[in-house]
């Protein structure tokens, strides 16, 4: 089995973001410039994971580099998964935050993220106009 590697983003990974996004049907990330800026944007840290050239798997998080971060998105390829490549994205982007603590939402990853040191509280995701 080849090796994956988690290394920073970079504007390159755009590409294999936005196709990986298209895979686990997220649609508002399929735009490579899309994903350009929300991983570069003020406060955004994003580690991806790469194997033989080809993005498998990337996070992103958004933090305030001292108490409290948010852990945006987190996906890895249906074919890479079950390998530690979510574990470890997540603590690459976490500690890449530099904060104590990580929040995040899920509706489907409930035992991936039990298996982390944790709290679990009760959140809310808000649109405006809704």
């Amino acid at each position: 089995m080849d090796s994956v590697e988690i290394v920073p983003f970079e504007n390159g990974h755009a590409d294999g973001i936005a196709q990986l996004s298209t895979t686990v049907q997220w649609p508002s990330l399929t735009d490579p410039d899309v994903v350009r800026r929300v991983c570069s944007a003020p406060g955004s840290t994003a580690y991806v994971a790469v194997e033989n050239g080809t993005v498998v798997g990337w996070a992103q998080a958004l933090g305030d580099g001292v108490l409290q971060s948010h852990l945006c998105f987190l996906a890895v390829h249906p074919d890479h998964r079950r390998r530690g490549i979510a574990r470890l994205l997540t603590m690459a982007t976490f500690q890449s935050t530099q904060t104590l603590r990580m929040d995040l939402i899920t509706d489907s990853a409930e035992e991936f993220y039990e298996s982390f040191e944790h709290k679990q509280m009760k959140g809310y995701r808000i649109y405006p106009g809704a």
